[in-house]
């Protein structure tokens, strides 16, 4: 559940129950302070409403995704001894202090993962779309020199077109599988700033990146309504894809 509060005519939110807590315990918030969260019908003093449960310890945060953290201030990816966490939100040593003090200031954090909108996914895809047809433009082409001289049956599939079509797929495939589990994004997600990470915020392997990509045929074969997903889940901004595989999109 997602907090918000407001700090004179500023709206301040979303925050999880644990950054709310923390700013409660700290004074930032206080019992005149005006709050909403999901599900309330109007914005509400602190002081008339049953205060969040108390900030969950690091120590019993679940453990993050093998591979490498993502950090949420400067996105780079860590060891899971390289890191903090605060709630929802991962920090490296490094940016430790800027997130410290954009708590105090009540500004909005970098932590509660950013997530991809439908207009930027749609646009990484389309990138990543020209890439791979004209990566396939020319295996076609050079495929059709290469069997040039061989007599195709008409009225059906000769096996050099089957042979073809298992070649562009298996591209596909490894092209999203390897960027995706060596980069947490493909070319066209590495345009528009975007990340594949697990919803803990961790690196994806190239297992789930696999699996992640043919869930995508899915998506797609249900009239895409498997992507606009996206544009309607105002929380994490999941896919069908997303949802299979327990992935998340966020910006760098």
């Amino acid at each position: 559940m997602n907090w918000y509060y407001a700090d004179g005519e500023q709206q301040v939110g979303p925050l999880s129950e644990a950054e709310f807590a923390e700013l409660v315990q700290a004074g930032k918030i206080q019992p005149d302070t005006l709050v909403w969260h999901e599900g309330m019908d109007n914005w509400e003093p602190h002081g008339r409403i049953a205060a969040p449960p108390p900030a969950t310890p690091a120590a019993a945060a679940p453990a993050p995704a093998q591979g490498g953290i993502i950090c949420s201030e400067c996105g780079a990816a860590f060891g899971p001894d390289d890191v903090i966490r605060y709630g929802d939100v991962w920090v490296c040593a490094a940016c430790k202090p800027v997130f410290v003090q954009k708590l105090k200031e009540g500004a909005a954090l970098g932590g509660a993962m950013n997530y991809a909108g439908f207009g930027v996914r749609f646009g990484a895809k389309f990138i990543d779309g020209a890439i791979l047809w004209v990566v396939q433009m020319v295996v076609g082409f050079a495929f059709g020199m290469a069997t040039s001289g061989i007599v195709r049956q008409r009225g059906a599939f000769s096996p050099q077109q089957i042979l073809l079509v298992a070649i562009q797929y298996a591209f596909a495939a490894a092209y999203a599988t390897w960027f995706i589990g060596k980069f947490g994004a493909t070319p066209g997600k590495m345009a528009c700033k975007l990340c594949v990470v697990t919803s803990d915020g961790g690196k994806v392997s190239y297992a789930r990146a696999l699996g992640r990509h043919f869930s995508e045929y899915l998506s797609s074969l249900i009239l895409c309504i498997g992507y606009l997903m996206v544009a309607f889940d105002k929380e994490q901004r999941r896919a069908l894809h997303d949802r299979i595989c327990n992935t998340r999109v966020i910006r760098r």
